[in-house]
């Protein structure tokens, strides 16, 4: 079981708010693959959690790999960010860099966030 699928935030956010379509979708995916996050993605959950929903968020968060960010990403983010911008079709940085840890790592990236349409990979998943 080495294939893995990350889940962006838009996702994540969506079980802590206990919408069950995202918690099924999780749990569809974590019976056959590993499941994952990036770091910007976990940076993302924790600076909108409270002081009160930290133990429930980590809790959660500890179920997924956490992709990191490396020096595989950066080419992949600046090769993204050129694209982006030549069509003019640039996109938050933040989500430039999720879809950089989601390439560089030869992973599919599962997302509800439609600005990740822009990056037209058969790999990144809108819902």
């Amino acid at each position: 079981m080495n294939v893995m699928v990350i889940f962006d935030s838009s996702i994540i956010i969506d079980v802590l708010r206990k919408k069950k379509s995202a918690k099924d979708l999780i749990e569809s995916y974590a019976e056959k693959e590993r499941i994952a996050i990036t770091v910007i993605s976990k940076y993302e959950i924790l600076r909108g959690t409270t002081e009160k929903d930290t133990g429930l968020v980590s809790g959660l968060l500890s179920q997924f790999v956490i992709y990191d960010f490396e020096d595989s990403v950066v080419r992949e983010a600046v090769k993204a960010h050129k694209k982006l911008a030549e069509k003019g079709k640039m996109v938050n940085e933040l989500d430039i860099l999720i879809a950089g840890i989601a390439v560089a790592n030869n992973e599919m990236l599962i997302t509800k966030d439609k600005d990740f349409l822009n990056f037209e990979s058969a790999k990144i998943i809108v819902l």
